[in-house]
């Protein structure tokens, strides 16, 4: 990969554009808050003190329904959960688009440094048996981004992101987002 990165904020809301109607779990923290920011609505599904897992859900929610089911961790997140992406390899669903958002940091938690400067997370997914995308900019994440959806079967997209804080907070009412995020998965 190149020096150059793409806005989560702008991915984020590109994948909102290009797939308005599907479900939207996301990793703990920044995924979370950035994805609120742009737009809190029913069908996200925000997860709070669980990293590691947050594929492992998209993957379960997936095999739920046959509505577009799109994913957004982290990349220390997905290092936790690894085995989670064979996974999803195996059951290959195909509504399931997970998105690395690699911004080389436990962001969350503080900044600390991941793995993912020398783990090639594309080519971990490729390897686990996936579909894997990487994307460094803004246009080329919403290029990957729509490959993916249109791929028949899961697929993943890591795009290099810069570490940011955002400034929203997802609802902190989290009975209520998982309540409306049920009814809104059965409408």
């Amino acid at each position: 990969m190149s020096s150059e990165v793409a806005d989560q904020v702008a991915c984020t809301a590109a994948v909102l554009a290009k797939t308005p109607d599907a479900a939207v779990v996301s990793n703990l923290g920044v995924a979370s808050y950035v994805l609120a920011g742009v737009e809190d609505r029913p069908l996200n599904f925000y997860l709070w003190n669980s990293m590691g897992v947050t594929t492992a859900v998209g993957l379960g929610v997936a095999l739920g329904t046959d509505r577009q089911v799109t994913v957004l961790d982290g990349d220390g997140s997905t290092l936790m959960g690894l085995g989670a992406l064979a996974t999803v390899a195996e059951a290959d669903p195909p509504n399931l688009v997970i998105v690395v958002w690699d911004n080389r940091a436990f962001a969350t938690t503080g900044g600390q440094e991941t793995l993912s400067g020398t783990a090639d997370l594309a080519a971990i997914a490729a390897g686990a048996g996936l579909e894997a995308y990487e994307a460094e900019s803004d246009a080329a994440f919403e290029r990957r981004y729509a490959e993916a959806v249109a791929h028949d079967g899961a697929a993943v997209v890591v795009c290099r992101v810069e570490a940011i804080d955002p400034d929203s907070r997802p609802p902190a009412d989290y009975a209520h987002v998982k309540r409306r995020f049920r009814e809104a998965m059965t409408d």
